[in-house]
């Protein structure tokens, strides 16, 4: 007896028993390292090789916008995701709005905890999530807000940046911690 799997879009394998997806992007450094990744894309196989040291995304994927900038007391999530042709991009999740007094929303509370968990992007089924970043902006922050690859390091002083493997596709809930 034999079992298919079948998954429109989602990560297969690493090679050479690697540990993450991507990896080096809490560096000082506007640049992240992946590992070579056999992936689904609209249920077609693909592979793209590993970058080290890649340029970090100005752009979201999905909007072709540059990113929201995180204010302190804000976070949100950033999927990395893979085009069929192996285009590294990033989408941004999105960031708590301005309140109608004009102040920044914020989803953090004073210790840099989440006080409402931050959302995943809608993605289009032309792209294939390999990973995502949950970026708090604490009150230790000094910059003028945080956009991935333009403002700051990834390991910029007051961001907290956990990052997660994903294989297929993302979860209902993002791991904040």
């Amino acid at each position: 007896m034999s079992y298919d799997l079948q998954v429109p879009n989602g990560v297969f394998s690493r090679a050479g028993g690697a540990t993450a997806n991507l990896s080096a992007v809490t560096g000082a450094a506007k640049t992240y390292t992946t590992q070579n990744i056999t992936f689904a894309n609209n249920s077609k196989m693909y592979y793209v090789a590993g970058a080290a040291g890649a340029v970090t995304p100005t752009l979201d994927a999905v909007t072709g916008k540059a990113f929201k900038p995180l204010s302190i007391g804000q976070g949100c999530i950033y999927v990395w995701t893979l085009t069929n042709a192996g285009v590294v991009g990033l989408v941004q999740g999105p960031v708590p709005v301005s309140l109608p007094s004009g102040a920044i929303g914020t989803n953090l509370d004073s210790s840099g905890n989440f006080t409402a968990p931050p959302q995943f992007p809608s993605l289009p089924d032309t792209l294939t999530p390999f990973a995502y970043q949950v970026v708090a902006v604490g009150a230790t922050y000094a910059g003028t807000g945080f956009i991935p690859g333009s403002s700051d390091n990834w390991n910029a002083t007051g961001l907290t940046v956990t990052a997660q493997d994903l294989s297929f596709g993302l979860p209902a809930t993002p791991q904040v911690s």
